[in-house]
């Protein structure tokens, strides 16, 4: 095994490798309970705080003479005041760190390694950057596809059709969160712990895996294909570096690019809108020639994926409980989240 846990070969056996003793099953199960169990923890814990802090916001807004309800503008789409993006925003996030200190402790696990950069180049993280941000036009693509697909049918999906109140701190607080709560808090878990604890029985399992539940734990269609997308090379430079610093730095380049245009604005919205249009041919044909020349130059290679490594990913994690439910849980919430336009309106 190397420093991130993950086989860089068949270790040697007497059985044929495709063979999963009772005692290993046992404890392949547990590890996927484990990841399991940390993501329901979570799920439950951001339920938990984001709800509580609305009713107290609404609590205190009511006693301050306000009507603790959210506004709608004349285009029917949500205004997020200071407090709404701070809650919506930054609650996630802080609870994302919670879990993974608890996690820590219970685990006894050091994570001091996760933020280990002596592997780490600051060429490569930059190509990786374009890579995420191309995956992120890529699904800007696609979003766009589903959202023609749901309006033609008159859905549309729920919690996405929101401004920010058009104030200063507002603004600043979803920056904040945006750009720096979510990534440290969404790496900590996702690939400081899912894809950690999933290299352990195969890299390249743990790379679609970790990127299919980033994008699953999402709640909605966009967000599920651009999580999945972005998620794999963000695991892969995780696991190529053993550190979970780059995939911050390239989590935070998408978040940013993505916020530059509401920034923006702020100031001027016919420019916020011409640079919505004009990012996805830049970033997609940078990302292209960057995506093409560290391929050909080897910069990507995915750790191999024999019989011995599928009989101990797919057949051992379907029978997973922790991973059953969570996996319920999210696929609901995608689902639920697409309504009919006229609901989401009058919501």
């Amino acid at each position: 095994m190397d420093n991130f846990g993950q086989y860089n070969g068949n270790p040697p056996q007497y059985f044929p490798p495709e063979y999963v003793s009772p005692d290993e099953k046992r404890r392949i199960r547990r590890n996927y309970n484990t990841i399991g169990i940390v993501l329901l923890c979570l799920y439950i814990l951001i339920l938990i705080v984001c709800t509580g802090g609305y009713i107290i916001y609404g609590f205190i807004s009511g006693i301050s003479g306000g009507s603790g309800e959210i506004l709608y503008d004349e285009n029917g789409m949500m205004i997020l005041d200071f407090w709404d993006t701070f809650i919506g925003g930054g609650f996630p996030a802080i609870a994302a760190m919670i879990v993974f200190a608890f996690y820590c402790v219970i685990t006894h696990y050091g994570p001091k390694e996760l933020f280990d950069t002596s592997r780490v180049k600051a060429g490569e993280t930059v190509r990786y950057i374009f890579i995420v941000l191309f995956c992120q036009q890529i699904s800007l693509i696609c979003s766009m596809v589903i959202m023609s697909f749901l309006d033609s049918h008159g859905l549309e999906v729920s919690g996405m059709n929101y401004v920010l109140s058009h104030d200063p701190k507002t603004y600043f607080i979803d920056i904040i969160s945006t750009i720096i709560l979510a990534p440290i808090g969404e790496e900590l878990i996702y690939r400081g712990i899912v894809l950690r604890c999933a290299a352990k029985i195969s890299g390249r399992f743990a790379i679609f895996f970790s990127a299919a539940i980033f994008g699953l734990m999402h709640g909605n269609p966009y967000q599920m294909i651009l999580g999945f997308l972005i998620g794999i090379p963000l695991a892969i430079i995780t696991l190529k570096t053993g550190s979970i610093v780059p995939a911050i730095i390239c989590h935070m380049a998408n978040n940013t690019i993505a916020s530059i245009p509401t920034v923006v604005e702020y100031f001027d919205e016919t420019l916020s809108n011409a640079l919505n249009i004009i990012a996805i041919p830049v970033f997609f044909l940078t990302g292209v020639i960057v995506l093409l020349t560290t391929f050909l130059k080897g910069g990507i290679k995915l750790p191999q994926y024999s019989e011995y490594h599928k009989s101990r990913t797919f057949p051992i994690l379907i029978t997973s409980w922790s991973m059953i439910v969570v996996t319920i849980i999210y696929i609901y919430d995608i689902i639920t989240s697409i309504q009919p336009i006229e609901s989401v309106l009058n919501a």
